[in-house]
C-alpha cells in the first residue's frame, strides 16, 4: 500500500516492477487508481507511468535545489557538508548545526583541522614537490621511510583496503587536491551513470565516477580551515619538471 506516487516508482520502473509483483503474488494499492492496482488494466498502467514521470521530474528538481544549497554553503561560507575527509586532516567540533531543526536533534557541526600525526607528512610531500622531486620518487621515500599509508592511517575509514604501501595514484591525488590550500572544495568528481551493454539496453545502467574539469569546481571565496600548502605554494607544485634520481629523506 503507497500513499504517496513520490515514494512509489521513479520514470518507468512500474513497467518492470509490475510483472515481478504478479508471478510473486503481492498487491499494489495506491489511491490515485483507487484502490487495488489492477495490472492488466490499460488505464492504471497508464495513470502508474504518468505518475513515474511525475516522480522523476520532482526527484530532478529536488536535486537541482539541494545541489545549489551545497554550492552557496561551500562558496560563501566554506561549510563542511560531510564525505571522505583528506589525508592530513581531522574532524572537530564546529558547535551545533546551523539547521535549527538539526540541531534539535543533537547533531552537530565539524569543520577540517590538521592532524597532528598526519599533517606534517602531507606538508613534507609538498616540499619535496617543490624540490623538484617526481610523485613516482615521493611515494618510494614514503614506503622506504615506513610511513603509513591513507588506508593504514585510518583503517577504520577504509576497510575495502589492505592499507600496504602508498601508490603512485594516491600520492598524486593529494598532491592536486585544493583543499591542502585551506580553502573548501566540492564537485570535484560527479557520478555519471552509464549503460552496461550498449548492445543489450535491458541490462540498465551501472554508476561511474569521474573527474570534472576546474572551472565546475565550487571553492570557497575564503579560506575554510588551516592550510597546509600556501596557494602559491599549490599552483607551483602542479607545473613542475622532475628529474630522475633518488628522492631525499622522508
Amino acid at each position: 500500500m503507497i500513499g504517496k506516487y513520490e515514494r512509489a516508482f521513479y520514470s518507468s520502473q512500474y513497467a518492470s516492477m509490475a510483472p515481478l509483483f504478479e508471478h510473486c503474488g503481492v498487491s499494489l494499492w495506491m489511491p490515485e487508481v483507487g484502490g487495488r492496482v489492477d495490472f492488466h488494466a490499460e488505464d492504471h498502467e497508464q495513470t502508474m507511468l504518468a505518475l513515474g514521470l511525475s516522480s522523476k521530474r520532482e526527484i530532478t528538481r529536488t536535486r537541482i535545489r539541494v545541489r545549489t544549497a551545497m554550492a552557496v554553503e561551500i562558496r560563501e561560507e566554506g561549510r563542511y557538508l560531510g564525505g571522505r575527509r583528506p589525508y592530513g586532516y581531522r574532524l572537530a567540533d564546529a558547535g551545533p548545526h546551523p539547521n535549527k531543526a538539526y540541531a534539535a536533534w543533537g547533531r552537530r557541526a565539524h569543520r577540517l583541522e590538521p592532524d597532528p600525526v598526519t599533517a606534517s607528512v602531507v606538508r613534507w610531500m609538498f616540499a619535496q614537490r617543490l624540490a623538484g622531486h617526481s610523485a613516482a620518487r615521493i611515494t618510494r621515500a614514503l614506503n622506504d621511510a615506513g610511513i603509513p599509508c591513507p588506508s593504514a592511517a585510518d583503517p577504520r575509514r577504509n576497510p575495502h583496503r589492505t592499507g600496504a604501501r602508498w601508490t603512485l595514484r594516491t600520492v598524486a591525488a593529494i598532491l592536486t587536491n585544493p583543499r591542502y590550500t585551506g580553502r573548501q572544495v566540492w564537485n570535484r568528481q560527479r557520478t555519471d551513470f552509464d549503460l552496461v551493454d550498449p548492445a543489450d539496453t535491458g541490462l540498465g545502467h551501472r554508476q561511474v565516477q569521474r573527474w570534472n574539469l576546474p572551472e565546475g569546481w565550487v571553492i570557497s571565496r575564503k579560506p575554510a580551515h588551516t592550510a597546509l600548502i600556501s596557494e602559491a605554494g599549490f599552483i607551483a607544485a602542479q607545473d613542475i619538471a622532475t628529474p630522475r634520481g633518488p628522492a631525499g629523506p622522508a
